[in-house]
């Protein structure tokens, strides 16, 4: 006699499974414990339905991450406030690190494989370029965008890092950020 069950695609249950609901079920997870918590199995098991329903509808484990990145920096980007190119840099950078400090282990994903980056990231890091190079005369080897990102990161990971009573916060962030702008502003 036989299970009844068909092979190949597996069998919708309740009708509830769904993209949104993995993503939903996958992001916290890739917050608080990294990528290793993301696999299909340990999600297909939190679910309660098979690794193969999981990758059905969100297809390989690098879409999976990448649908995880775009979800964790929707909105970042939001309308930049600022008259100067000075102004309008501390508020995104301001924006980014409030929301990657949030997500340091989704920033984590991102740094050990950068086709992860998501269109918004992208359009963070396009729009710090543009103003540094206002800043910076042109800065046509984006010298401060890279500094500008690589202390944001740094930051972002020694503040997820830091014992309780170091707690770092966006304004010792931003104190250091305006430490840079103001010395750039000043030698131009």
């Amino acid at each position: 006699m036989t299970s009844g069950r068909a092979a190949g695609r597996p069998q919708k249950r309740d009708g509830t499974l769904s993209r949104e609901r993995i993503l939903a079920t996958a992001l916290p997870l890739l917050r608080e414990h990294g990528a290793e918590a993301v696999s299909f199995r340990r999600l297909a098991d939190g679910l309660g339905v098979t690794a193969m329903a999981i990758k059905y509808h969100v297809g390989s484990q690098q879409e999976l991450l990448a649908a995880l990145v775009e979800r964790a920096f929707e909105g970042t980007r939001g309308s930049i406030q600022g008259r100067t190119p000075a102004e309008r840099l501390r508020h995104i950078l301001s924006m980014y690190c409030v929301r990657a400090l949030e997500n340091a282990k989704v920033v984590r994903c991102i740094l050990n494989d950068t086709s992860l980056m998501s269109s918004e990231i992208i359009e963070i890091t396009e729009e710090i370029r543009k103003n540094t190079r206002l800043l910076n005369d042109g800065d046509p080897n984006d010298v401060m965008l890279n500094l500008l990102v690589d202390y944001t990161h740094g930051f972002v990971f020694s503040a997820v890092a830091a014992a309780p009573e170091h707690n770092l916060t966006e304004e010792d962030f931003l104190r250091s950020v305006d430490w840079v702008l103001r010395t750039c502003v000043s030698e131009s």
